[in-house]
């Protein structure tokens, strides 16, 4: 049985005033983004909200979650944003339907007078920092190549005040395995983020991520289990990792929160700039064009994108996972993998991830390290 959508991953804006090297949108082959309008429209973002509103209505989904995405959300402006939130809790009001805000950005563009319509509008906000400015520097830069530290350090400054913490969500970094793991975490530990999350870049079965020489070794496994034990025996533990907390609440037997992790359903589906439906966002770096359900909000319905085949496969736990992944003793932690890292032209996304092996590593240390520090 599908489980009701109740995130949407609302693409304001389709640039970025930014050009990572690792980018999923931009430098992993997949040129869709210049198809789409710079920026939703009115109409486009009204239609969407409708359909959000009739989907939550008909399912009695009693809330629902916004991520206003891009490309680089701060692109558009205050009053975009005023508006926007305006019209959705209008909208949702009427139904008794709760409604969050978010956002990821690299911060890049935050100012004073931004920082505060987010505040007022309770609009919390991610942010996309990679370590110390060397390490930042070394792919997060501008079309011109010139560094992006300073800009985004700036913009930071904004969420350090106690109005600011109020929206901050903590940091998103992307795992450069020729960096110490401790040495990045202690510079954004530096910040007291109210969490951190570590990404590996995105790859697949036909197109290994950056630093992996072939599917079985564990360079990003080795480099999380290093970061993990410098976390849990720090006095900066009580800063959470989500990917470690993550799997520490399915080891126990709970339920998280991360699509990256566990057997649930997912309930996320992205909305581009024209009102195309989309899957999973970053599915983009697996091949040209995965992202497309061929179907948008002026002529389809949420229902029609719940049954899609491509969500489908999303919501339907071990039935979407290869017998490799069936037999594992791990797969109620894993989940095999994060979606998007599942790809190869052979078997589509019925694989486990290109990370298995680092994955398995991984678990099984926090595994081992959950015993010892219970004397089991």
């Amino acid at each position: 049985m599908s489980h009701p959508l109740s995130s949407f991953l609302i693409k304001v804006h389709s640039r970025c005033n930014l050009m990572c090297d690792y980018c999923y949108e931009y430098n992993c082959g997949n040129t869709s983004w210049r198809q789409k309008p710079r920026e939703m429209s009115g109409e486009v973002y009204a239609k969407a909200v409708d359909r959000i509103v009739e989907h939550a209505a008909r399912h009695s989904v009693p809330s629902v979650f916004f991520s206003f995405h891009g490309g680089e959300p701060l692109l558009r402006t205050p009053d975009f944003y005023r508006q926007a939130v305006d019209h959705a809790r209008r909208e949702f009001g009427r139904h008794q339907i709760e409604i969050e805000f978010g956002m990821q950005s690299n911060v890049t563009l935050l100012n004073a007078e931004m920082a505060r319509t987010l505040e007022e509008l309770n609009i919390g906000i991610g942010v996309s920092l990679d370590g110390p400015e060397d390490a930042h520097n070394q792919f997060r830069v501008y079309s011109n190549g010139l560094p992006s530290y300073a800009d985004a350090r700036a913009g930071l400054e904004h969420l350090l005040t106690p109005e600011g913490r109020k929206i901050w969500g903590g940091f998103l970094t992307v795992i450069n395995v020729e960096r110490d793991p401790c040495e990045i975490f202690d510079h954004l530990a530096s910040f007291l983020p109210p969490s951190t999350d570590f990404l590996e870049p995105h790859g697949a079965w036909n197109k290994l991520p950056s630093g992996k020489d072939t599917p079985e070794d564990t360079r990003y496994g080795d480099w999380l289990i290093r970061l993990f034990d410098h976390w849990f025996h720090s006095d900066r533990a009580a800063i959470p990792i989500r990917k470690f907390d993550e799997i520490i609440e399915h080891l126990c037997g709970g339920h998280g929160s991360l699509e990256s992790f566990g057997l649930e359903p997912v309930d996320l589906v992205t909305i581009a700039t024209d009102g195309a439906y989309e899957t999973v966002d970053c599915i983009k770096a697996a091949y040209p064009a995965a992202e497309r359900l061929g179907l948008n909000v002026f002529e389809h319905s949420l229902d029609q994108v719940l049954a899609h085949p491509m969500i489908s496969m999303r919501q339907i736990g071990l039935d979407a996972l290869p017998e490799v992944c069936r037999q594992c003793d791990l797969v109620h932690v894993c989940g095999g993998g994060y979606f998007a890292h599942r790809y190869s032209p052979e078997n589509g996304f019925r694989n486990p991830s290109i990370y298995c092996a680092d994955l398995q590593k991984l678990i099984r240390h926090i595994q081992k390290r959950m015993r010892e520090a219970v004397g089991a």
